[in-house]
């Protein structure tokens, strides 16, 4: 009984796993989804960066357009492909063009605003020794 146990539990947890990514755009959890991260970014992005012109603000809406379309088009490929292999490369492919777009429109101060905005809260953290430690 006890042979089976641990299979059974990797398999469950596995099952689960998979739930959680293929589930539609925005169903359910936290994050809302593609549109609702990249709304939040942008948000964020036109909120803290006060001197954008009106050219760059043209510019950047069309660089968050695309990106949604090319990750909802990705996150559909590895859906339909059953495979989650490679997701994490293609995922910070399409980052890392995305930032070197958004670079050329921004300037150096704007730019490094925008790198507190759209890096991930975890790499944040991880990158601040002080953070959590009480000193």
């Amino acid at each position: 009984m006890e042979r089976l146990l641990k299979p059974s539990l990797s398999l469950a947890f596995i099952l689960l796993a998979m739930i959680a990514v293929c589930q539609p755009p925005g169903g359910g959890r936290r994050g809302g989804g593609p549109d609702e991260m990249i709304k939040r970014e942008k948000q964020a992005l036109y909120t803290k960066i006060t001197d954008l012109s009106e050219d760059q603000k043209l510019l950047l809406d069309g660089i968050y357009d695309e990106f949604g379309v090319t990750l909802k088009e990705t996150f559909e490929e590895i859906r339909n492909s059953g495979s989650r292999e490679g997701m994490r490369e293609k995922l910070m492919a399409l980052r890392k063009e995305k930032d070197e777009l958004v670079k050329d429109v921004l300037n150096e101060d704007q730019f490094a605003i925008y790198q507190e905005i759209s890096t991930p809260r975890r790499r944040r953290q991880g990158a601040n020794p002080n953070n959590g430690d009480g000193g």
